[in-house]
Formats: structure tokens, sequence, C-alpha cells
């Protein structure tokens, strides 16, 4: 009788532990460092050209929800409220196509390499490359 309920409260001890070991992806902590996203994070300073001219600001990157994904607020320039999405894959960034504070921007994105980020994308229909860099 003894080792049958040694049985039981071994069992239960085991799926407790089971179902402890388990996370909900969907409620992962963003900031767990490691992931691919973590190079890109932060203040940079970004020197765009649009047909000629350059201009100089700062845009700022978050993590947000998924693995992959970043908020970049002021993109483009657009106001330190406003923010685009990124999405990441190892050292590349992918820009989808998304209107932002009235402006339309489309990929394709850029690369990190030696801290910096070199983007090209169009800004409503202008061809656009950035390169920025930690600030």
């Amino acid at each position: 009788m003894n080792s049958g309920k040694l049985k039981i409260a071994s069992c239960l001890i085991l799926i407790t532990l089971f179902f402890a070991a388990c996370t909900d992806e969907e409620t992962a902590d963003p900031n767990i460092p490691g992931s691919d996203r973590d190079k890109f994070t932060g203040d940079w300073l970004c020197k765009e050209t649009v047909t000629g001219t350059t201009t100089t600001f700062t845009i700022t990157i978050q993590k947000h929800g998924a693995d992959d994904t970043l908020y970049v607020y002021n993109f483009g320039n657009i106001g330190a409220q406003d923010y685009a999405i990124w999405l990441v894959s190892g050292n590349s960034v992918t820009i989808p196509t998304q209107t932002v504070a009235q402006i339309d921007f489309v990929g394709p994105g850029g690369t990190y390499s030696n801290d910096e980020i070199n983007l090209s994308y169009t800004s409503d229909g202008d061809a656009v490359t950035a390169e920025c860099t930690p600030n």
C-alpha cells in the first residue's frame, strides 16, 4: 500500500515539474538577452539620403512582442512618438510595407555589420538610403 502512494506521489511531482518547465512563448519577456534583436536595440544616429539631400536624426529601436519584431521610433524622421516595424533575421532587417504618420514605407530593409546599420527603402515613393551608428 505504501509503494502505491509513493508511485502516485512521484508521478504528481514529475507532472508538476514538467508543467513548471513549460513557458508560453506569447508571454515570454522580450528583454531576455541572446536574440538577434539585441544588436539593433538602442539609440542610433542616422544619416538618411533622399534624392541627393542628407538629413541626420536619431532613431530609437526597441524589442516588441515576437522574437523577430522591433519598434523603430522616429524612423524616417517622422517624430519620436511614431514608430515603424522592422523584422529581424540574423544580421538582416526587413521593413514591411506600412504607413506611419501618413507616410508609406516599403522595404527591402538592411543589414547590421561592424556596429552599423545600412538601410535601403522607399518613403512615399522616394528611394532612401541610410547609415545608422550607435548614438
